[in-house]
């Protein structure tokens, strides 16, 4: 009889805990400047990000920048040797980028650079200096 009891509750609680991990692991797509107002609460979470794609690094191919409504807000999603080099066919798409979002420690006296020779391009130059997405998937939604 403790069975028949038992077994309801345990059903209950299975299913509350399968719907509660569900909604923590799955974050919903948010846009670039939805993404940037709320950065610095969403600094090293894991986060789902769409925007129009603007540019590839043709150097490393391990850089995607996407633009916000406004033409200046930009942010840059970094690959590693895990997920490879972006797509250039993504450029002027609408991509879709899931990765942990940093924050990037900047002095006054150090300049942000990625380049060979200490600089940028000239779009990774003119993104957001301060959060960037350290990419662990991406795709073309568009």
């Amino acid at each position: 009889m403790n069975r028949t009891r038992f077994f309801p509750q345990l059903l209950v609680l299975s299913v509350t805990l399968l719907l509660f991990a569900h909604c923590a692991g799955n974050r919903r797509p948010m846009n670039v400047d939805e993404l940037m107002m709320n950065a610095e609460a969403l600094a090293g979470e894991t986060v789902i990000v769409e925007g129009l794609c603007t540019h590839v690094c043709t150097k490393s191919g391990m850089k995607l920048f996407l633009q916000g409504t406004d033409k200046t807000q930009t942010l840059r999603a970094e690959s590693d040797a895990t997920l490879g080099k972006f797509d250039p066919a993504s450029v002027e798409k609408n991509v879709r980028v899931r990765g942990k979002l940093v924050e990037e420690q900047i002095s006054d006296n150090s300049p942000v650079s990625h380049g060979e020779e200490g600089e940028g391009c000239e779009t990774e130059q003119a993104a957001e200096k301060i959060y960037y997405i350290a990419a662990t998937s991406y795709q073309i939604i568009d």
